[in-house]
């Protein structure tokens, strides 16, 4: 077959010298959006399948998504490349070429469908990260009895805790390969095959069951890591006389390295990283500003934090408290245990605790803190014994003297989440909280932790794929690090959440649109109260990036339905949200009838923990006129939010609740 180099990008030509090598078994591409990751596959599966006579298999872990994406991609591609075309039939789930070979599309709801895969050479799992680990221990067994066969698989990396990097990236030697290529007997220039970085796994020592001696198996893992800067349909070729230089692309990137980071290392660099959702339980959590390197300093007693839930695993972190100049106390974790299966029972995990102990040479009293629940008495133990009490009679055991630390009511959730997250924003003076960079199960826990409407930990809940047993994947660890600071951060505690019931705003954490620019808003959302208080109060909010600009407000006394109408009517908005009693439902059917887009929100008796839960999300998203703050109306909204408290006067809830009930919807709807 006769190829133009000039329809392909560099993933392109990996894939060609790779999928054409019998020695390698898996072949796996990841990196950022935009890589012609999935693309490049689609182009060289196809060639194969006609050129080799060969039948591919494609799989996604939902089978509802395959036409829309990767089927598209390769029927793109097969029509980009002159005269393919002519030699397949395109049905539905099928790719059928005239010399009989297939390419099947199928997902993998059902794990059955892994069976009778031994008829194809490929299976290419597009969106490796949606698959479950023992999905691809089910593929690597059963597709068997021909030369060749190859998996290839594709993914955007995602978190540092996910199967892929833990269990197949993480269990490997790699070494880097050299970014030079031979195809078709042409040595290709450099700058058509640079990507950014390819790898292959070391070679191993395999007993082979015949003979009872071990062979050598010669490496069979391929890594190609690329980002949208090797796509020369974003970036344009490296000489400028093919491909297409987007700059539409080019500039999104640029502004998620901008406004988000994170998103913009995962997506852009094609690195390992969580995306951020907007209802994270640690907004202020910067990785690159609260982790470093924090060993353990001998001087210094050990603090460990415990959390008694044993799936996924049993929880403990390890703290210390120093003193710095100028009064300033500092907490450091400097070392985590996720103590999994067969060791997730109190005595067990205590054995293991006391294990890590050890390898500090740590002799000193070991102070104990963690969750009050797990002091209560335990029925598996046959003298009732709780959780801890069976960690601290283990640890004594053990040789070590514990302070046991775990009070008997556990704190606020939503309120020392707030604490923790004050302290990373500076608002907490003389305070600090540092990571240790090695403890990566946390880190990924402080960064993937969702918040609740009520500010607690949102309890999500996963199945495990093998035993069906349910538990939270995510929130154990987060515990324990509020266990530990507001203990060893005590009298900060107590003061931070006293003045949190004081006053919920400062008048400095607002911050000022300039309403002399003419912005290019995106969304624009009205929020309607009826009655509150006594007042009718409304809040019409614009968004630019990721910010919304308070535009209009209204906050008086309520003299009946047709004003409310009246003010709602006057603000343009592609959507409105009422939030009342049934008594003013009939109102919302009119506003409706005339306006479109209108939703109602039965009143609740939480709004009051809903102000507090939104109030971060507010501080870092909602920006003020400062223009307005002189008219009446618009300036008393403002003073109402800042003199708003849990104790204060119900007369001030109105206008806090407005921002938060705008917060929580553009939260939940990821807006």
């Amino acid at each position: 077959m006769q190829l133009d180099r000039e329809l392909f990008s560099p993933n392109a030509f990996w894939v060609w010298r790779y999928t054409l090598d019998e020695s390698v078994r898996l072949i796996v591409l990841y990196g950022g959006s935009s890589s012609a990751k999935s693309y490049s596959v689609a182009q060289f599966l196809s060639i194969l399948t006609f050129y080799e006579r060969s039948n591919q298999l494609i799989m996604r872990k939902v089978g509802a998504s395959i036409e829309k994406t990767i089927y598209t991609d390769f029927k793109t591609a097969i029509n980009g490349i002159e005269g393919l075309s002519d030699h397949c039939r395109f049905k539905q789930n099928s790719i059928v070429f005239d010399n009989g070979a297939k390419i099947d599309f199928t997902g993998l709801d059902d794990s059955e469908k892994i069976k009778g895969i031994s008829q194809y050479k490929r299976v290419f799992l597009d969106e490796l990260s949606e698959f479950e680990e023992s999905d691809l221990k089910q593929i690597r067994l059963r597709l068997r009895g021909m030369a060749g066969q190859q998996i290839i698989a594709a993914f955007n990396p995602i978190s540092e805790e996910h199967w892929i990097k833990k269990k197949l990236f993480d269990c490997e030697q790699w070494h880097d390969i050299p970014m030079e290529l031979t195809l078709g007997g042409e040595t290709l220039p450099p700058e058509l095959c640079e990507v950014k970085a390819v790898r292959m796994n070391a070679p191993k020592q395999v007993l082979n069951p015949k003979t009872g001696e071990f062979e050598e198996h010669a490496p069979d893992t391929v890594v190609i890591q690329s980002t949208y800067l090797h796509n020369f349909w974003v970036v344009g070729s490296p000489d400028g006389t093919y491909g297409y230089y987007d700059y539409q692309a080019i500039a999104n990137f640029e502004r998620d390295r901008i406004y988000d980071p994170d998103y913009y290392q995962v997506y852009a660099l094609g690195e390992w990283g969580h995306i951020r959702t907007g209802a994270e339980f640690f907004p202020s959590f910067n990785r690159g500003v609260v982790c470093g390197k924090f060993p353990f300093n001998p001087e210094l007693p050990i603090h460990v934090s415990m959390d008694s839930n044993v799936l996924p695993y049993v929880t403990a972190t390890f703290f210390q408290k120093e003193y710095k100049p100028d009064d300033v106390q500092q907490v450091t974790q400097f070392d985590e245990l996720p103590i999994e299966s067969p060791n997730n029972s109190a005595r067990k995990a205590a054995k293991v605790i006391a294990k890590k102990l050890r390898s500090y040479n740590y002799t000193e009293n070991v102070y104990l803190h963690g969750d009050a629940s797990g002091k209560a008495a335990n029925t598996i133990d046959s003298e009732n014994r709780s959780f801890f009490d069976l960690v601290i009679d283990e640890l004594e055991k053990e040789g070590f003297e514990v302070e046991d630390c775990i009070g008997k009511k556990n704190p606020s959730v939503a309120t020392t989440g707030e604490f923790i997250n004050a302290v990373w924003d500076g608002r907490v003076p003389n305070v600090s909280i540092r990571i240790d960079n090695d403890c990566t199960t946390s880190i990924d826990d402080y960064q993937a932790v969702q918040k609740d409407e009520n500010g607690a930990i949102a309890k999500m809940k996963v199945t495990n794929p093998v035993t069906k047993q349910k538990y939270e994947a995510h929130g154990h660890i987060t515990d324990t690090l509020r266990y530990a600071c507001t203990d060893l951060l005590r009298a900060q505690y107590t003061e931070f959440s006293m003045g949190r019931k004081r006053s919920l705003y400062s008048e400095s954490e607002f911050k000022f649109y300039n309403p002399a620019t003419e912005y290019d808003y995106e969304r624009t959302l009205v929020y309607v109260i009826p009655s509150i208080g006594g007042l009718f109060v409304l809040g019409r909010v614009a968004r630019i990036g990721d910010r919304w600009h308070l535009i209009n407000v209204c906050r008086r006394e309520v003299k009946g339905n047709e004003e409310i109408e009246a003010a709602v009517r006057a603000l343009p908005a592609e959507q409105y949200m009422v939030e009342c009693q049934p008594a003013y439902f009939p109102m919302v059917r009119n506003l409706r009838n005339e306006l479109g887009n209108v939703s109602v929100l039965k009143m609740t008796s939480d709004i009051r923990t809903r102000i507090t839960a939104m109030s971060d999300w507010v501080r870092a998203h909602v920006q003020i006129d400062p223009e307005r703050m002189n008219e009446p109306e618009y300036g008393q909204f403002i003073n109402d939010i800042l003199d708003y408290s849990d104790t204060s006067a119900v007369d001030t809830v109105g206008p806090s609740a407005v921002l938060s009930g705008l917060a929580r919807i553009i939260v939940r709807n990821g807006m």
